[in-house]
Formats: C-alpha cells, sequence, structure tokens
C-alpha cells in the first residue's frame, strides 16, 4: 500500500476509534501515552538527517561554480512569493466571506497586550538558542530541540571545507555522500512505519477537539476557514506553482505526491515530525536528485511559512471583527497582512504555536483596536489551525523543492514511485 494512503487510513482509524471510545478515559490516557512517545519517532530522526545530508549535498553542490548560491537564492524566492501570495489572498478572501471568531467581547490593551509581550521576551530567548555561532561547534547538534538553524551552519561549513576539489578530499566527500544516502534510506524505513504515529498522534488531535468544543460551536468561521483552505488549496497554490516552473509540471500531481508528509505534519503541529516523510516524498515521488534536496528543503523548512502567515490573517481579522463588530479597515487588514508576512519568517522559533505567533504579532501592531481579552477559544482550536497551517507549509517546501530542481535541470529517474 502506498505511504500516503497509509497515513490518511491511519488517520481515519484515529477518527473512528475517537468516535467509539470518546466516553473511555482509559482511552484516552492510553492514546495520550503512546502520542506522546510516537511523536518523538520523526523528530528522533530530524536532525542528523538535515546534517549529514546537508554535508554532503553542499559538498556535492560546490563542485559547480553557483551551485549553492543558486539553491539559497531560489530557495529566498519562492519562500517571498507564497508568503506573500497566500497573505493576500486571505485578506481577499476574507473581505469576501467574513466570520468572526467565535469568542466574546472585550478590550485588547490587556491579555492580548500580555500575550505580545511575552512572545517578544520568548522569541530573544528562543534566538539564543538558534543562534548558530557557538563557543564549540559540535553544540550546534544539540544547542536546540526545535531548530535547525545551528545543525544547518555547521553543515554549511563542514560541506564547504569536504568539497572534492583535490584527489586528497575525494575520500572524505566519499564518506560524507555514504553516510547521506544511509540517513535517507533510514528516512524511508522511518516513513513506511510513521503511520503508526499518525495514528496515535490523531486520535488525541480529535479528542482533543472534541473536549475542548469551540469547534462544533462555530460553524461560521469553521464554513469559512473551509472555503479558503480548499479554495487555497485547489487554485492557489496549484497556480503559483505552474506559473513559477512555467506549466513544466502538473501541480496537483506534485501536490499529492507531498500528501504524507502534509498530514504528518496536519496531525501532529511539528514540521520536524514530518521530515523524514517530507525529505522521501521529494525525492522517491518528486523524484529530485539528493543534493537538491539535501540542501533546498532545510532552508524551506525554515523560511517558507505561506500557510503560518495565511492562518494568522485570518484568524487576526476574525478576532478583529468579533471583538468590534466590525469589518477590519482597510488599513487595519494591510497593517495585519504585513505583520503576519513578516513574523511568518521567525514562526519556525516557536514550534507548534506557528499561528499564535502571528496572529500575536499582528494584533500587537493595531493596539488600538478593540479585540478578544480572553484567548482561550483561539488555544481551544489551535491544533485545527496550527495543523492546517503547518499542512501548507510542509506542502509548500516540498514544492519549493521541486521549483528549485525545476530550475536546475535535478530531476533523477525514480524506478519505483510511491505514488498510484
Amino acid at each position: 500500500m502506498k505511504t500516503w494512503l497509509t497515513y490518511l487510513a491511519a488517520a481515519a482509524m484515529g477518527l473512528a476509534f475517537q468516535v467509539t471510545f470518546k466516553e473511555s478515559s482509559f482511552f484516552y490516557s492510553s492514546m495520550n501515552f503512546m502520542a506522546s512517545i510516537a511523536a518523538k519517532l520523526g523528530v528522533f530522526l530530524a536532525f542528523p538527517l538535515v546534517f549529514f545530508a546537508m554535508t554532503a549535498g553542499t559538498s556535492s553542490l560546490a563542485r559547480k561554480k553557483g551551485g549553492n548560491s543558486f539553491i539559497w537564492l531560489s530557495s529566498f524566492f519562492w519562500s517571498l512569493l507564497t508568503t506573500v501570495v497566500m497573505t493576500i489572498s486571505a485578506a481577499l478572501l476574507f473581505r469576501l466571506i467574513p466570520a468572526s471568531f467565535p469568542t466574546g467581547r472585550s478590550s485588547y490593551n490587556t491579555t492580548g497586550t500580555a500575550l505580545y509581550d511575552a512572545f517578544s521576551e520568548l522569541t530573544a530567548s528562543r534566538l539564543a538558542l538558534a543562534n548558530p555561532l557557538s563557543t564549540n561547534a559540535f553544540l550546534n547538534l544539540v544547542k536546540s530541540s526545535d531548530s535547525l538553524l545551528p545543525a544547518m551552519f555547521l553543515a554549511l561549513v563542514m560541506g564547504y571545507a569536504a568539497r572534492p576539489t583535490s584527489e586528497v578530499m575525494r575520500p572524505a566527500y566519499q564518506v560524507l555522500n555514504s553516510i547521506s544516502e544511509a540517513m535517507f534510506r533510514l528516512a524511508r524505513q522511518t516513513s513506511k512505519i510513521l503511520w503508526s504515529a499518525v495514528f496515535f498522534i490523531s486520535g488525541t488531535w480529535f479528542e482533543t477537539l472534541w473536549l475542548n468544543g469551540t469547534v462544533f460551536t462555530s460553524w461560521h468561521f469553521i464554513t469559512m476557514l473551509c472555503i479558503i483552505g480548499f479554495g487555497t488549496f485547489l487554485i492557489v497554490v496549484p497556480l503559483v506553482y505552474a506559473i513559477a516552473t512555467g506549466f513544466k509540471r502538473n501541480p496537483y500531481r506534485q501536490i499529492i505526491r507531498l500528501l504524507s508528509a502534509a498530514t504528518a505534519a496536519f496531525f501532529s503541529g511539528n514540521t520536524l515530525f514530518a521530515l523524514p516523510a517530507l525529505y522521501t516524498d521529494c525525492r522517491i515521488n518528486l523524484g529530485i536528485r539528493k543534493n537538491v534536496v539535501s540542501t533546498s528543503l532545510p532552508i524551506h523548512s525554515i523560511m517558507t511559512k505561506g500557510g503560518s502567515a495565511m492562518m494568522g490573517t485570518l484568524c487576526s481579522c476574525s478576532l478583529v471583527l468579533a471583538a468590534s463588530g466590525n469589518m477590519p479597515s482597510a488599513t487595519q487588514t494591510i497593517t495585519i497582512a504585513l505583520a503576519c508576512t513578516a513574523v511568518s519568517f521567525a514562526s519556525s522559533l516557536h514550534a507548534g504555536y506557528e499561528v499564535l505567533f502571528c496572529v500575536s504579532c499582528a494584533l500587537g501592531l493595531i493596539g488600538g483596536t478593540n479585540t478578544s481579552d480572553d484567548m482561550s477559544s483561539l488555544i481551544g482550536m489551535l491544533p485545527l489551525l496550527n495543523g492546517t497551517a503547518l499542512l501548507f507549509d510542509t506542502m509548500l517546501s516540498g514544492l519549493g523543492t521541486s521549483f528549485t530542481a525545476c530550475n536546475l535541470n535535478a530531476d533523477c529517474n525514480i524506478v519505483e514511485k510511491d505514488t498510484v
């Protein structure tokens, strides 16, 4: 059975078990316990996979003049393009089909400001952990369990030094390339069994939404979210990818081949958990050369946050509408969209809270506006909101890697693709 089908089947099984045993406290505690263990399965492999793969990929691309530079430039271009387009689309679609967030009215100047200040302090501490310059280079591999930036920086340095520019350096490059191949093989094997983790995690995901209950009292907002989400998924994202690649590839085929990683990110709320599946999808399903996947994908995992920016814009506009009772003005909408676009590039520092981070920063910039004082509704719906954001982020990261490969002509033939 194909991997993306097993992931969707595992999520359906998680829902079925939740509906069947929703009254059982033993089931809930058992699923929570297993989910806490299963959630570490993908993250356990993420950092060594990124480090060894990016080291070998950088060495390989360094043999060609401008190879690494083009990877970085194209990755930044795709990240900026998709984030701007997704944010603008969200703002425009919200004005066409507005819906207030399911919460009461109160003053912004209390809890909202406190949340903004709390995230400001937390961002400063997370930046210190993500600082790529350490007193000991090997500390970069263990100093942060959320940010890939320190490991990526060390991989770039090591990869550039190990480039095979002479015969004496060729053995070092071959060793790194072999380790990289082993990590890709391990990622492939992990992605095959990650469906079991998706089953437990999806069970707790559905149980959390059921116990909170906010999602069942906000059908107007959920309907707007579904319309905008599916519209973006089926029209905006494929159109942007098709135009960026010059209509050389079928965007819907590419999207389907990334569904396993997107499903893992949606239910786990963690892009690092989905990273082994995403590496496998890009190399096996999309047929992209290993050195391009190794170098481009980690950059996209950090920088490509169009989904987080989109969801942050929608939630911020909905909160303003709920608090004031009036549609946000054009100035407020533009301010929110620009704020979410800017801060989304730093949202990877707050893994699991990307949407909440974008919302707090956006509302912090319109402090004179009344909005919700009680953030419990937003936090209660965070599994759904953040999961949707990371689904788009993961999908855009894979498509961004495909965009880079298309411009580099870095395709390779895969005999047995993991697609139907």
